[in-house]
């Protein structure tokens, strides 16, 4: 029951299956809510014992029971777009992803198109793969001093506390003004679709390189530059390092238009072609 519960918390399918969210409230309501809707910083703060504890009433067992029938549901539907057996996987690239408020990495309407092109090409069965960034304190929220005044207050997000997993033993680097960052993967399971999140907050990195993937929306224009070569050149050679051969890129606004260059760059470097090949087949992927 324990490896059951990490595993739907794990799974943001919960985001758009009522009946398993509906689990995670029945745990403890008052939890829930106080930690954001975050199963994974919830499991973590009622522990082995409190799980058990919440185990032992008969609404729990209930919701837990409704839980599992409706992820077996859903992965045992077969949508229709799962037998295209297509060669090559869409990606799918954005500077934010609104999935979940316990998942801080989005501030608008951009986002939330985003998570929820994600869920639907789950429910689709596309063959489709998503890059973006891991923000260490993601977006700022509004606050009001007290003065009156309108402030941001920005908060940690650790990764132990979010349904994000580190992809072990994946490393790539990014050209930042004659120097190198060092980017590591995490994976966020949306139903069937995988989704990448980038990292520069590495002990490898200098103080500079490693806020890269602070916050969200950064103001100075160089920051924000950089922000996009990860996102753009270190997503694709991101993919490249996790076996995925992407031939098809969606970009959600143009903060991703630099994973276009690193298209043109691999097809140069891998079949020999010129310049002006590999811009006519790398545009015709984008």
């Amino acid at each position: 029951m324990l490896e059951e519960l990490k595993e739907f918390a794990y799974d943001l399918l919960w985001t758009w299956q009522p009946r398993i969210e509906a689990l995670f409230r029945a745990l403890d309501p008052e939890l829930w809510k106080s930690t954001r809707e975050n199963p994974v910083l919830l499991l973590n703060q009622l522990g082995e014992d409190g799980v058990l504890r919440a185990w032992a009433r008969p609404e729990v067992q209930e919701a837990f029971e409704g839980a599992k029938a409706a992820y077996k549901e859903y992965y045992d539907r077969h949508p229709r777009f799962m037998d295209a057996q297509a060669p090559l996987a869409i990606a799918y690239f954005s500077l934010e992803f609104g999935l979940s408020e316990c998942l801080p990495i989005y501030s608008g309407g951009l986002g939330v198109l985003a998570g929820d092109h994600l869920k639907a090409t789950s429910d689709l069965g596309l063959p489709l793969v998503a890059v973006g960034l891991l923000y260490r304190q993601g977006f700022g929220r509004q606050d009001i001093d007290a003065n009156g005044r309108q402030i941001e207050v920005y908060y940690e997000n650790r990764g132990a506390e979010l349904p994000v997993r580190k992809v072990a033993g994946v490393e790539v680097e990014a050209p930042i003004g004659g120097r190198n960052v060092r980017i590591a993967v995490w994976r966020v399971q949306v139903g069937r679709v995988s989704l990448f999140l980038l990292d520069t907050d590495l002990e490898a990195n200098p103080q500079d390189l490693r806020n890269i993937t602070d916050r969200l929306y950064v103001p100075e224009p160089d920051r924000r530059l950089r922000q996009e070569i990860v996102l753009g050149i270190g997503g694709v050679r991101a993919l490249r390092a996790l076996g995925i051969d992407s031939g098809v890129f969606h970009l959600n606004e143009g903060h991703s238009f630099l994973c276009a260059i690193e298209r043109i760059r691999e097809l140069r470097a891998s079949r020999q072609m010129t310049l002006e090949e590999a811009r006519l087949v790398a545009r015709a992927g984008i």
